[in-house]
């Protein structure tokens, strides 16, 4: 095999793996079963949007112990609503961010985090196996 063969192999190899490592972090939501499929479009889309957002706006903070700003914590359901009844509110205690996103921007955000997958941590040891 020739170098430009090899390279070109390379290439290809390197791709593919890059492939699916952007596929493994593809993001999931958790819908509820009840919508229709309107509804269930519509809300996809406003995660999406909630997504870039977050990645723009709230991530250089949220994401600080991460190389790169596709990591989002896990925040639960009472953080989020805590967020938004500060930003509801205009609490000078929110984020300064938060100031310059609008009541529609902001419940993107809050709707892509509350209904993206995340994976559970366990909350009880087994007493039998420990």
């Amino acid at each position: 095999m020739n170098k430009r063969h090899l390279i070109s192999a390379l290439s290809i190899i390197a791709a593919a793996i890059f492939m699916q490592c952007k596929s493994s972090n593809k993001i999931t939501y958790n819908l509820p079963s009840t919508m229709t499929k309107e509804q269930k479009s519509e809300l996809l889309e406003k995660c999406r949007k909630g997504q870039e957002l977050f990645k723009v706006n709230c991530s250089e903070c949220h994401g600080i112990f991460t190389k790169g700003k596709d990591k989002v914590p896990n925040f639960t359901n009472e953080q989020i609503d805590n967020y938004s009844a500060r930003f509801l509110r205009h609490d000078p205690k929110n984020h300064a961010v938060t100031k310059d996103m609008s009541p529609e921007q902001m419940n993107s955000v809050l709707m892509f985090l509350r209904f993206r997958n995340v994976k559970k941590l366990p909350t009880t040891v087994d007493k039998k196996a420990a």
